[in-house]
């Protein structure tokens, strides 16, 4: 007996969508799975912390990595110190580097420099601008007068310190971006101390981030970065004050923002009751006055680092007035009698 041709029809409809939903379903799965990669937490994976300590750029370096891979974890802060050294590299004043080889073409025109270098270069004119000079990567035509490791120490006299502050001064350094081109004027020297090692933490976090980990913690020597949580909390950062460690400032609970300190406690001698330190006033090349410690927090490591260092040379007066302005940052500052001042948004 014959099918009638309608009915045929719809039978094989039928057995048509019958073959072709669970391809669709399967095909919609992987899709989903494709843009919506599985929770490690949801879907019961152990989180694993990774830590690795050692020194560079100086000071301490202490990285905190979680995920759910360990040999991709030890890949990743493997990668985090492989950039920390190479910014170290570039940026360094204490051996031979691009920023020391420009340092000695100072007074024959412009040299060209790698971009990343000329790049930092011209934020740090600009933070000086900002800061009204109280920030000036210029300063190492006076810094190097002062050697904080010599046995006994020695203070350059006013003399020698009032012939090099005529080298120090960020609007004498023009920069061209589009030729990677700094123009020094004979004599003068540039020092990122005061902002690469927050650079180099930016950059850190940043492999950390592009190998797709979203929760970590960079912390070079106290200027640190944190990235997501730890465990499911807030990380904390303790401020300890600058005379007495064992005393806490504050406890600041943060995700990804960065926290950056400047102080007179990290290399300093002292005379006659008179601490000097490392921490150089550019204007007027001696040690700054302003506060004993300068806490700054906010989404730019490098940004802060500098801003730090310069909150140091203005004091709790003028610095938190200039803080007030930049937006997303905020500051805590002892100034030279011990007494904290928090910025607004901070105190909340």
């Amino acid at each position: 007996m014959g099918v009638n041709p309608v009915w045929r029809g719809l039978l094989c409809r039928v057995l048509l969508v019958l073959v072709l939903v669970p391809v669709l379903l399967a095909q919609l799965g992987n899709a989903r799975q494709a843009q919506e990669p599985a929770n490690a937490e949801s879907a019961g994976y152990e989180w694993i912390l990774a830590e690795r300590e050692l020194g560079v750029m100086g000071t301490e370096l202490l990285l905190k990595v979680l995920g759910t891979d360990r040999d991709k974890l030890g890949q990743v802060i493997d990668e985090a110190v492989a950039e920390l050294q190479r910014v170290e590299d570039m940026m360094t004043d204490w051996r031979a580097s691009p920023l020391t080889d420009l340092n000695d073409a100072a007074g024959t025109g412009p040299y060209k420099v790698p971009r990343e270098l000329a790049t930092l270069i011209q934020r740090g004119l600009e933070i000086g601008e900002l800061t009204g000079g109280a920030f000036d990567i210029t300063y190492a035509g006076a810094g190097k007068l002062w050697d904080f490791k010599a046995d006994p120490p020695v203070i350059p006299s006013a003399s020698r310190i009032a012939e090099a502050i005529q080298l120090v001064d960020y609007r004498k350094v023009t920069v061209n971006l589009e030729d990677s081109t700094v123009d020094l004027p004979a004599g003068m020297r540039i020092g990122l101390g005061g902002i690469a090692k927050g650079y180099g933490v930016d950059c850190a976090m940043a492999v950390i981030q592009g190998r797709e980990m979203k929760h970590a913690l960079v912390n070079a020597g106290g200027d640190l970065k944190a990235l997501g949580r730890e465990f499911g909390k807030l990380w904390e950062i303790a401020i300890r004050h600058p005379r007495e460690p064992s005393k806490l400032l504050a406890v600041i609970p943060l995700s990804n923002t960065c926290v950056m300190t400047s102080g007179d406690y990290e290399r300093f001698f002292e005379r006659d009751g008179e601490r000097f330190h490392h921490i150089l006033d550019p204007r007027t090349g001696y040690p700054s006055t302003g506060c004993m410690s300068a806490t700054v927090t906010g989404p730019d490591a490098a940004f802060c680092d500098a801003i730090a260092t310069a909150m140091c040379v203005l004091g709790p007066s003028q610095g938190l007035a200039l803080i007030e302005k930049i937006p997303r940052v905020e500051a805590l500052l002892v100034d030279m009698n011990g007494d904290t001042h928090v910025s607004s948004g901070l105190s909340k």
